[in-house]
């Protein structure tokens, strides 16, 4: 993401999304009463004569429109915003009308905040640094099978899961030939995706000897590929798989400063003290509450979904408290693993300092 202007006692920040991960973090940037201006299309009637029907148009526009609903459609590449129209460049389009601003890559956009919280700006900040970073891919390789998926900002993205016959143990030429062309498939989507994706980094995993085979055949075949690949193992194939590459922390030693890494790594760190009854977890509003009252809180972990929730109000204050007494927060992202395993424990949850009981 790219910070054009940024007037925060004005509470104006004007910025241009790049990238899908940019329009994730728009998606949480912005909430409900917030005033958003970015170009648009705005479809205009005109009648043409009173005998034919009126001649609906698409008119190019600068608007400013009070957000009452936020959208993140990931799968076609959009945040949509809707809500009554406060200000238009064109004197002929009403204001009080409703109207959805379509935020797309590309789209440079201007949010007004009432106030800009602090998670508000760590969150820009996070985005433009993600900007300047390059992604990370796994994929996962077994007998004929091959899933990839993609570690952005906001989660785990299954780019494909791939199943290739390669015949009986008999026909060991046929069954050579066959994986030679599963290894050729697999490398040229990997090449294109991380072309297109700007990744630096893949992490060849699997639970048997397959990932050293397809590894050697890349050093072979692909070399400028070979380059960019980390091999470790895992026990298992498939999204689990994936994620215990990422429990692992060998998305976070390839590369140290990835988001999800983090997040996932941090719940797996309360859940293992939940279980040690150690003491130094708190999950849930209450305890975590309490816990904070005490000052005792060294990493705060907040599900995303909480702060577009009735109990906005109440972890935000929360979130205030634990920065003042020189804690961390972390806003988790609800679409991986983690996410999941911290909306169970009810979207709440803190490692503490020390114990409160």
């Amino acid at each position: 993401m790219e910070i054009i202007e940024e007037n925060v006692k004005e509470g104006k920040i004007k910025v241009k999304a790049e990238t899908l991960d940019d329009l994730w973090h728009l998606y949480h940037l912005i909430d409900p009463g917030d005033t958003v201006y970015a170009k648009t299309l705005r479809k205009q009637s005109q009648r043409s004569d009173s005998l034919r029907a009126e001649k609906v148009e698409a008119i190019p526009v600068f608007l400013g429109v009070k957000a009452e609903k936020i959208n993140f459609h990931r799968f076609a590449n959009q945040v949509r915003v809707t809500g009554p129209i406060v200000y238009a460049s064109r004197e002929d389009v009403p204001l009080g009308k409703y109207h959805t601003i379509a935020i797309e890559e590309g789209t440079v956009v201007t949010i007004e905040k009432p106030r800009w919280k602090e998670h508000h700006l760590e969150r820009l900040k996070e985005a433009v640094e993600a900007s300047k970073r390059a992604r990370v891919m796994i994929v996962v390789i077994d007998e004929g099978e091959a899933d990839m998926a993609l570690v952005r900002e906001y989660g785990v993205e299954v780019l494909s899961s791939t199943s290739h016959n390669l015949g009986g143990k008999r026909y060991d030429t046929d069954r050579e030939s066959e994986e030679k062309r599963f290894f050729h498939d697999l490398a040229k989507t990997m090449e294109e995706v991380m072309n297109r994706e700007r990744v630096e980094k893949a992490i060849v995993a699997g639970p048997g000897f397959v990932k050293e085979t397809f590894y050697r055949f890349l050093q072979e075949n692909y070399p400028e590929l070979a380059k960019k690949v980390v091999v470790e193992d895992t026990s298992v194939t498939g999204r689990t798989g994936i994620y215990e590459v990422i429990r692992r922390g060998t998305v976070e030693k390839v590369y140290h400063e990835n988001r999800v890494a983090k997040e996932v790594q941090l719940v797996e760190k309360v859940l293992e003290n939940i279980a040690k009854n150690s003491g130094l977890a708190a999950y849930g509003l209450t305890e975590v509450e309490e816990a904070v009252n005490y000052g005792a809180v060294e990493t705060l972990l907040v599900l995303d979904e909480l702060l577009k929730g009735e109990q906005r109000e109440k972890v935000e204050g929360l979130m205030e408290a634990v920065r003042y007494s020189r804690g961390e927060v972390v806003v988790v992202s609800s679409e991986h693993e983690g996410g999941e395993k911290l909306k169970a424990l009810g979207g709440l949850a803190a490692l503490l300092r020390f114990r409160v009981k």
